[in-house]
């Protein structure tokens, strides 16, 4: 492989990475809404997607994001997680 193809790997590898994680940040909004109120939910799916989406809602906790009762911890970790994921895949092609 050249360094162009690894490059291209590269640049793939993270934006299908990237997808991966919104989608389950999106599963893990939309599984919310139908077991609010029960605390840490028992289905594995669910679980699941608490273990993968966990790092990414924590690390936007840390900055305010709550108005009134909504929490846009989420939504902050989408908009961070898809603007790093593109500015590494154009950093990535700037090379190519």
């Amino acid at each position: 492989m050249d360094k162009v193809q690894v490059i291209i790997f590269a640049a793939n590898f993270i934006a299908i990475f990237k997808n991966i994680v919104v989608y389950a940040i999106i599963g893990r909004i939309l599984a919310s809404w139908f077991t609010m109120g029960q605390g840490r939910p028992s289905n594995r799916l669910i679980i699941f997607l608490h273990d993968i989406t966990d790092p990414f809602i924590n690390l936007a906790r840390k900055i305010p994001h709550q108005i009134g009762m909504f929490d846009l911890a989420p939504m902050i970790a989408l908009f961070g997680i898809d603007l790093l994921g593109q500015l590494l895949v154009s950093f990535l092609y700037s090379f190519v």
